[in-house]
């Protein structure tokens, strides 16, 4: 009989025999190391969390204080600036401790780009970024820029009438972030270096276990630690990945702050008319180029500067920065630049601001030709009639001539009869003349040299310059235009005349000057006399028929010479020069237009 015994099993291993003597101290180990390495990386992660929002901050702030030095710096450029263009000297008017906190060093250079002051609170590296000279670009150049640690700022020195005084040039120092402290350093990197180094003790004895040991603790721990891995991971994944959202946002709303800048920029320059910004303290916030062009003056001035030479203007902004109420005046008259100029102007509250808007239009071509269109209107209705009447009346005085002629056959010694013919050819010589006034002009169009004609007109009028003491003064470069030559000979004999009697006997200088200002599409000829100028009374009514201040005038030369120039596509207008005198403008185009035109008054 054979029995059949179960064969002895293997003799259990001695790390068997060790985890299963106590299972209680053998589970408790195993989550003891899982907790262990828990800890250990959480640690870690906090560490690297913690120094990557530090460097985050501090790079933050960084750019912070760079923009708020710039911005220092630019205000304490305008500062300086005002304060040197009301009077003060920099190296007089200020030390060198005296200077702003912010600013280390500043230099000043003349209208020529020259320094010529130079002020530092001990910094050699400052003074190196001011230059000896600069170009002259530079010297309107107002702009703040950022160089490794310092801040240059660059103001323009203007006077009060917009002329170049100079430049100012200021460093500023930049100091820097102060974020990453001792106490910031120790509170995130104190966690990662202490289990940097819990994890290398527990290394360290992993590896100098036991090798079947280490197995077996490496087995018991693969799980856990894996799963605390890939959720290490996951989080580091899903900071660095808000991370990069959190950078993009921020840089695509840098760009479209910019590119709206920009295009307010492009379109406040593009606007035609005159825009100007006023702030409720009174300075001048904004001005685009035609409102710089039309005042002759740069912002960052009083508007009480900037619109000194329109005080009509200069009330509405002040009556609106008041009440905060919206104005408009149109057809307003100003002085600017020494020429009658004709605007539009509107102020209107700005909506949450208490600045004023000011948008002004210079009409002085459209009023120029409105006021000539009205004139052709007036003169249209009035010319029919006028020149029925002026026939009769040439008929009646050739009639009073006749009986005029038998009176002095009768009576040979009387002195009534040459007077009466002497009457009666005058009142038949203006008659011609309002004849000619009235009667439609049709010019056939022709190139003629002004500078001829002038010279033709300069020797018809030599005796009576002669006679009144006046020297005549032709420009030699009168250009050619299209046109009639007669009639040009004649309005140019009408100017030049009515200047010549319009100087009197006493004035100590008798000057009568022609000169031409040309263009590409029309010529300017100014007419200038040294007399007493224009009174506001006879400017408005200079070019009105019949109206003269001449005891022997008739009141039609200037008149004539109104309906010549604006028959040839042309335009006239009258001032006073700021030394004296008159000047009247006549503004011809230097082609001839597309098809013959007459001109009915």
């Amino acid at each position: 009989m054979i029995l059949l015994t179960p064969r002895p099993s293997r003799a259990p291993s001695r790390a068997a025999r060790h985890w299963g003597a106590c299972p209680a101290l053998a589970a408790r180990g195993a989550a003891g190391q899982a907790l262990t390495v828990a800890l250990v990386l959480l640690l870690t992660g906090v560490g690297l969390i913690g120094l990557w929002v530090t460097y985050a901050l501090r790079a933050a702030y960084e750019r912070e204080a760079q923009s708020r030095i710039q911005a220092e710096a630019r205000l304490a450029a305008r500062q300086l600036a005002d304060a040197i263009v009301a009077g003060a000297a920099l190296p007089a008017a200020m030390a060198a401790d005296e200077l702003p906190a912010t600013l280390t060093a500043a230099g000043l250079y003349d209208r020529a780009g020259q320094r010529q002051a130079l002020i530092s609170r001990n910094d050699p590296s400052g003074e190196a970024s001011l230059p000896e000279r600069l170009d002259l670009a530079e010297l309107d150049r107002e702009a703040s820029v950022f160089a490794d640690d310092r801040c240059l700022a660059a103001a323009p020195l203007r006077s009060a009438a917009g002329e170049r005084l100079g430049a100012l040039r200021l460093v500023a120092r930049h100091r820097g972030a102060r974020l990453s402290t001792a106490v910031t350093r120790l509170a995130y990197e104190l966690p990662l270096w202490l289990s940097v180094a819990a994890a290398g003790l527990w290394l360290m004895r992993a590896l100098f276990a036991p090798g079947r040991r280490f197995r077996l603790e490496r087995n018991a721990r693969a799980a856990p630690v894996e799963f605390v891995m890939a959720g290490y991971q996951e989080v580091i994944d899903r900071l660095q990945s808000a991370g990069r959202e959190l950078e993009r946002l921020r840089s695509d709303a840098e760009t479209r702050a910019v590119a709206q800048a920009q295009f307010s920029d492009r379109l406040i320059a593009s606007i035609p008319d005159a825009l100007v910004v006023v702030a409720a303290d009174g300075a001048v916030g904004l001005a685009n180029l035609a409102a710089q062009s039309l005042f002759g003056r740069p912002p960052g001035v009083d508007y009480r500067v900037f619109f000194a030479d329109a005080p009509d203007l200069m009330d509405m902004v002040a009556a609106s920065l008041t009440d905060q109420a919206r104005r408009r005046k149109a057809e307003m008259e100003a002085t600017l630049a020494g020429h009658r100029r004709t605007l539009d102007a509107s102020v209107s509250p700005i909506p949450g601001a208490s600045s004023v808007l000011c948008l002004v239009t210079n009409i002085t071509e459209l009023a120029a030709l409105r006021a000539t269109t009205r004139a052709k209107e007036t003169l249209d209705g009035i010319g029919e009639l006028a020149a029925g009447i002026a026939h009769e009346f040439k008929n009646s005085l050739a009639a009073i001539d006749g009986y005029a002629r038998l009176l002095a056959q009768d009576a040979p010694r009387s002195a009534a009869a040459p007077a009466l013919r002497a009457e009666t050819r005058r009142l038949t010589q203006v008659v011609t003349e309002f004849l000619a006034f009235t009667r439609p002009m049709r010019i056939a169009f022709a190139p003629v040299s002004l500078a001829e004609t002038a010279a033709e007109v300069a020797s018809a009028l030599r005796d009576l310059a002669a006679q009144r003491g006046v020297t005549l003064r032709i420009a030699q470069d009168l250009p050619t235009v299209a046109g009639d030559a007669a009639l040009l000979r004649q309005a140019l004999e009408n100017l030049l005349r009515n200047a010549i009697e319009s100087i009197p006997e006493s004035a100590p200088t008798k000057r009568v000057a022609l000169r031409a200002e040309t263009s590409l599409t029309e010529t300017t000829l100014m007419v200038e006399d040294s007399g007493g100028g224009l009174p506001p009374e006879v400017a408005g009514n200079l070019f009105v028929p019949f109206f003269t201040t001449k005891k022997q005038g008739h009141g039609l030369g200037l008149a004539l010479v109104r309906k010549i120039v604006v028959s040839h596509n042309g335009r006239i207008e009258a001032c006073n020069l700021p030394g004296g005198g008159a000047q009247f403008r006549v503004s011809l185009p230097l082609q001839a237009p597309s098809a013959t035109r007459g001109f009915q008054p």
